[in-house]
């Protein structure tokens, strides 16, 4: 897909052509820029519109991703260990070389594993679905998935959110098992499980930058 980037009075944005939109959207990446997919037919007036718009939304939007940015490039180095928090527990890590960080990860998908096990046990007959297999893996745009054939999957990253967090992204996939979608029935079948799902994705939103970048 073509990106063309453009120059705007509210700033520089890039324009995305996606044959799957449709309909518009606007973006933030991790570094900050902006960028606008469009349907394939739709005026490149609509992507200004859509900048103008959210010119506000825009700028909170990258001034939260530079605090973060700064609050990264200023914590602890992992050679001389940083407090990280594995299940509900805050611990010291450190990780001086690539093989002390390959281990590291390796040591928290293992307990990623046996806790996400643990709370996939509990809900899955709370629910009344049957799981097929979980996977554990580092997936970059989503902290689950679920397919049709009863397979989850999860990123190993959830065993540094807060038990609650972790509770909740494995009761949405479980959920998937029985309703597709974001409807008002799925939201309600989540909610029916887990105390507050709003709080548990807030705290995903804010900290996502923050768990990716947990073991840099």
């Amino acid at each position: 897909m073509a990106i063309e980037s453009v120059k705007h009075e509210f700033g520089l944005y890039s324009v995305r052509r996606s044959s799957r939109a449709r309909r518009s959207r606007l973006t933030i990446t991790d570094d900050g820029a902006t960028v606008v997919v469009l349907p394939l037919r739709a005026p490149d007036q609509e992507a200004a519109d859509l900048v103008a718009r959210h010119h506000s939304w825009i700028k909170r939007h990258q001034t939260r991703l530079m605090d973060q940015r700064i609050c990264l490039a200023t914590r602890p180095s992992l050679a001389v260990g940083r407090a990280v928090t594995i299940n509900g527990v805050t611990q010291v890590i450190r990780a001086g070389t690539a093989a002390q960080r390959s281990a590291l990860e390796d040591r928290l998908r293992r307990e990623a594993r046996s806790v996400i096990g643990q709370h996939v046990a509990i809900h899955a007959p709370e629910l009344g679905v049957s799981v097929r297999r979980v996977t554990i893996r580092d997936q970059r745009t989503r902290w689950g998935s679920a397919s049709r054939r009863g397979t989850l999957s999860f990123s190993w990253r959830l065993v540094m959110c807060p038990p609650e967090v972790l509770d909740y992204v494995v009761v949405h996939e479980l959920a998937h098992l029985r309703v597709a979608g974001h409807s008002t029935e799925f939201w309600r079948l989540v909610d029916r499980h887990v105390i507050d799902s709003r709080a548990a994705r807030r705290w995903l939103r804010e900290h996502h930058h923050e768990l990716r970048h947990a073991l840099d």
